[in-house]
């Protein structure tokens, strides 16, 4: 009995917990779909659609496989992931966002496009989508030239800074357990 009344005093943590930190719920959908409450998260399999709307911030997340954590405000994407926003397009092989931090971490493959005019191939990069700036780093091509980094402003469509050498930060997406 006293397992049970813990449990429910976790489950209404979690539902309070979540409507005092997201402006909506995340839309969420995959072939397969379950709760895994060892680790607090839904994991998705097969065509992930995750829809977000974090305080004026409308992405959508679509891969192969995903995991959200709503209570952690967090979402780890892996296989022929796209975020969209807006005008704006990635494409990489894994993601990581965090909501709190308002921050996408993409690695592998990662290919940014903006609608109106540019388009940048990097191996990683981290999109802070507060200040609407992203850090491309590794082997990154901009206009058939080469760099180490490249940061751009989203809302002024404009190149803030190319590099040819840079000591690039080492971007590693986490697992759902932290490790």
């Amino acid at each position: 009995m006293k397992a049970l009344k813990i449990f429910a005093m976790a489950l209404l943590m979690i539902f309070i917990a979540q409507g005092r930190t997201f402006a909506e719920m995340p839309e969420i959908s995959a072939g397969e779909t379950y709760f895994d409450i060892s680790k607090g998260v839904y994991v998705l399999k097969g065509n992930v659609y995750v829809a977000t709307n974090n305080h004026g911030f409308r992405a959508t997340i679509t891969a192969d496989e995903a995991q959200v954590s709503v209570v952690k405000q967090k979402c780890w994407a892996t296989g022929n992931v796209k975020l969209a926003q807006e005008n704006i397009i990635f494409s990489c092989d894994r993601a990581y966002l965090q909501w709190q931090t308002r921050t996408a971490e993409v690695t592998g493959n990662v290919k940014f496009k903006n609608k109106k005019s540019v388009a940048i191939n990097s191996d990683t990069a981290i999109f802070n989508w507060k200040e609407k700036i992203v850090d491309f780093y590794g082997k990154v091509t901009l206009n058939g030239e080469e760099f180490q980094h490249v940061k751009y402003n989203i809302v002024e469509d404009r190149i803030l800074s190319r590099d040819k050498t840079f000591n690039a930060p080492n971007i590693t997406i986490p697992n759902v357990d932290g490790n």
